[in-house]
């Protein structure tokens, strides 16, 4: 059960570096680089604070998942 919920943890992990992506991607786009930097801003540092907090859970997730079972 522990395997089902690192491999959860991990795809929620995954999306939210994929949204960061969108994110970051449509910061730069042509759409918001016309109207200013203050609209840009919100958006791209959003896209880079969702990777860099997804990325403890990826690190949990694989240590839980290649953790050693404990014995009672």
């Amino acid at each position: 059960m522990k395997y089902a919920w690192a491999l959860v943890g991990l795809l929620y992990a995954l999306l939210n570096i994929y949204v960061g992506f969108e994110f970051v991607t449509a910061a730069t786009g042509p759409r918001l680089s016309q109207k200013g930097v203050l609209l840009q801003v919100p958006p791209f540092l959003g896209g880079i604070a969702l990777a860099i907090l997804a990325l403890p859970l990826i690190w949990n997730c694989v240590r839980h998942g290649l953790a050693r079972p404990q014995t009672f």
